[in-house]
């Protein structure tokens, strides 16, 4: 089978080209640059994907990346931390959705697997995230792209289209090509602080393990929305974890909700003035003080898929940003080379 995958030279993408390929599938990337998708690609060995140069905010890029494929999986995203201005944001995250999956089905294909977030169903009470749950507004940009997005696909999916939405809560993994936001968070608490408030928490989710599970969906075929939120740590249990498995010691700073989501703001402004190395943002700390505990769709089970243990996540993916000079090796002693 021959599949469209957006966003390969991101993390969520390039694991699901990689479990694709490795299944026997052709894959083909959409990608804004040749060369460092090729460079990243002919690191990790293996067959090079076939890469069309292209940008999912252009309509006729898209049109042609599609040309022959029998499936799509839409991965490509942006973040505030990744996208300057707004109006950019909602390009890619609204606009993006729409050229994608519009051009899919204009084609005639029917096999259709995009990746949004739980922050466009948010909500503090996690009995009430669900995959019937109603989009929840908000008043920060890139869940508000998301929940425009959402609306889009729902409707496409009352129509009978053949779409399957994937919520995944944080994700993290080895072999990161654009070091995505939780590599990014989990860099700075090693290096600035690791704030701990309450008895909050946070899912993670493997990006291996979702990568599986979107595989399975493009082999299989499949409709409707899933919930991936991976699993609950709370945030003393994450901050032992990442002590455990790389022997570093994190300098824990006691604070209140309240204090880090005003914090976020402060940076939110600054950040409108100079660019600033920190994935603090009154969004990003909306989340991580407020995240309620989420179940995961019971398509894990029915396929046979077995999320893995949170330390091993947590290893390999500090591991890997040694290697990869992310981290400096002298922080984390028991993943030093």
């Amino acid at each position: 089978m021959k599949v469209l995958v957006t966003g390969g030279t991101g993390l969520v993408g390039s694991h699901v080209c990689r479990a694709l390929v490795e299944a026997g599938h052709s894959v083909r990337l959409l990608v804004r640059s040749v060369d460092k998708a090729r460079n990243f690609y002919s690191g990790l060995g293996g067959v090079l994907p076939e890469l069309v140069q292209g940008d999912i905010t252009d309509q006729s890029s898209v049109q042609n990346a599609l040309q022959g494929c029998e499936a799509v999986v839409h991965a490509a995203a942006g973040t505030p931390m990744q996208i300057g201005s707004v109006e950019q944001l909602f390009a890619v995250n609204v606009g993006g959705v729409k050229n994608v999956v519009g051009a899919a089905l204009g084609l005639g294909i029917e096999r259709i697997v995009c990746i949004s977030s739980i922050t466009a169903i948010f909500n503090t009470d996690g009995s009430k995230v669900t995959a019937d749950a109603e989009p929840t507004p908000s008043s920060m940009p890139y869940g508000q792209s998301k929940v425009e997005a959402e609306h889009y696909l729902r409707e496409l999916q009352a129509q009978g289209k053949p779409i399957a939405v994937v919520y995944p809560g944080g994700i993290a993994g080895p072999d990161d090509p654009g070091f995505s936001d939780t590599c990014k968070a989990i860099k700075h608490r090693i290096e600035h602080g690791y704030r701990i408030f309450g008895d909050g928490g946070t899912q993670l989710v493997d990006v291996r393990d979702l990568a599986a599970l979107v595989q399975s969906f493009m082999e299989t075929g499949a409709s409707g929305r899933f919930l991936l939120p991976g699993v609950y740590l709370k945030w003393t249990e994450q901050a032992d974890m990442i002590e455990q498995v790389s022997g570093c010691t994190l300098q824990r700073i006691q604070a209140k909700g309240w204090q880090l989501r005003l914090t976020g703001r402060v940076m939110d402004i600054v950040r409108k003035f100079k660019p600033l190395d920190s994935p603090i943002s009154a969004e990003t700390m909306r989340y991580a003080t407020q995240w309620p505990r989420i179940a995961n769709t019971n398509e894990l089970e029915n396929r046979g898929i077995s999320l893995r243990n949170p330390e091993e996540t947590l290893r390999d993916t500090l591991a890997w940003m040694v290697s990869a000079g992310h981290l400096d090796a002298a922080l984390c002693p028991k993943l030093a080379p």
